[in-house]
């Protein structure tokens, strides 16, 4: 059981590393750098084209994260652990959830996104583009980056109540040798 565990606790920090990196990497630098390609539909190309790649990534890095942390928790009745440990498991639970639902919405509005805004965009479209079109794709930049920015906050609190949760699982035995099976 315990390599089992082992694997499965890698697997949850890789799937969270790549939640947490790529987001990260996209925000602070594929982003800002796009900014030098001074063509607009060429820059919205390059945007969709990496976005997409990355996507499958990024949700098979949420998939890992959730997978192995709720087939891990559902193994553990919850008499072994703390009431600290109780609380900061219910807090994960939370921001599992959280973690996954805003990565698919994410990945599915950034989709639409780029959909629209590379694959509808002809000489003819954008010639008679209007005001409400261009307002409408904002708002849906705006969707993803909220989203984006909520998915980030979660998976950095995931990382963070697990560091704790390891913590507190050192300091009882009882916890300690029922959180092996936990990621």
């Amino acid at each position: 059981m315990t390599t089992l565990s082992s694997a499965a606790w890698m697997a949850h920090d890789v799937g969270l590393a790549t939640a947490i990196g790529g987001a990260m990497f996209g925000r602070e630098a594929l982003q800002p750098a796009l900014g030098e390609i001074s063509d607009r539909k060429e820059r919205e190309q390059v945007a969709n084209i990496a976005w997409r790649r990355f996507s499958w990534i990024n949700l098979a890095g949420h998939a890992a994260v959730a997978a192995t942390w709720f087939v891990g928790r559902s193994m553990l009745s919850g008499r072994s652990v703390s009431s600290t440990a109780r609380r900061l498991t219910v807090a994960k639970d939370v921001l599992v959830i959280a973690s996954l639902t805003t990565g698919i919405a994410s990945i599915i509005l950034g989709r639409v996104l780029g959909a629209r805004v590379c694959g509808e965009r002809g000489s003819e479209r954008e010639a008679s583009a209007s005001r409400n079109d261009e307002q409408g794709t904002q708002r849906l930049r705006t969707a993803v980056n909220a989203l984006g920015m909520a998915n980030l906050a979660a998976n950095i609190g995931i990382a963070g109540v697990t560091t704790v949760l390891s913590m507190e699982a050192s300091k009882s035995l009882p916890f300690s040798l029922a959180a092996r099976r936990l990621p």
